[in-house]
Order: C-alpha cells, then structure tokens, then sequence
C-alpha cells in the first residue's frame, strides 16, 4: 500500500475535485518512466498470446459530479454516472448508472441467465476506481496497475489531455 501511495499525486482533495473538471482526451500509454507503449502483448496461455493496440475511451468530467466515458472501441464499454473523489483512500471513483457485466446479458437466453446467476458465474461491476499519479491544469495521468509479486509496484501511465 505504501508504493501505491507513492506513485499518487500529492495534491489535495480540493485540488484535484477542482482540476478533474473538463473533458480529457486519451493521449498515450507510457511505462512509469514516461517510455511510450504502442501494444501490449497478452499470453493467454503457453502458445496463443494476442497484441493489444493501446487505445482508451475519452472522459468528460462534470462540475455537477457525474461523468461520462466516450469514444470507446466499442460502444458498450462506454459508461455514464457520479463521481467522487475519496479522500482517504485517495481514490476516484466512479459509479455506473446501470452495472456492467463479464458476459453481455441482453444477448443471452433467459435460462441461461438464470444458470449463470444461481452458480455464481454472472458477475457484476457497479463502479471502476482510478487513481492519479499526476493532475495539471491540462494533463492528468492515471495509474494502470500490471500484474505484480508484490515486491515492486508495477503500473504503466495513462495520460490524458485536457480538452
């Protein structure tokens, strides 16, 4: 927890609530020296890995504290609602106006659903938690955790431009 925090901005509650306001365009995705990555390479297991091509939806960040996330790849990842910023555990957090699931539930059967449902495999996501390395006036920069053994914190950056 004590790297985590380390790698937070060390701006305030207020600062950050005031400078969050706008709308953000995804710039790039750099390691936490500031090298640029293009693509990232998934194993998914010893002989299939696939090749992401960086790319991240835009945010738009209201005074009146919902938000929206725009120009996703694909549509149904976009998302809307209220934000928060949680002092404490120095956390944005932002909650969905409807939840998001690990299968796409308006395509499946309804007694498939149900199954799903009662084995516990239907999962459901009411809200994402970001937290900010760095916040300007025209530059926010967002920690994208990678996997880790715990001894070293391992995250890469999204950085953002104010619109």
């Amino acid at each position: 927890m004590q790297l985590v925090d380390e790698a937070k901005t060390k701006k305030s509650a207020e600062q950050i609530e005031k400078l969050i306001i706008g709308t953000w365009e995804f710039q790039k995705l750099t390691d936490k020296n500031g090298k640029v990555i293009a693509a990232v390479k998934h194993f998914v297991n010893d002989t299939i890995t696939a090749t992401e091509y960086v790319f991240r939806p835009n945010m738009r960040i209201e005074k009146n504290k919902t938000y929206e996330l725009f120009g996703c790849e694909n549509a149904e990842n976009c998302e809307s609602g209220k934000w928060e910023y949680d002092s404490n555990a120095k956390i944005f957090r932002m909650t969905f106006d409807k939840p998001k699931y690990n299968v796409p539930i308006d395509k499946l059967a309804p007694r498939l659903l149900e199954q799903l449902k009662k084995s516990g495999s239907l999962i459901g996501f009411t809200k994402n938690e970001i937290e900010i390395a760095e916040i300007t006036q025209t530059e926010l920069k967002v920690i994208e955790f990678l996997e880790s053994d715990g001894t070293e914190l391992n995250y890469n950056l999204k950085v953002y431009r104010k619109k």
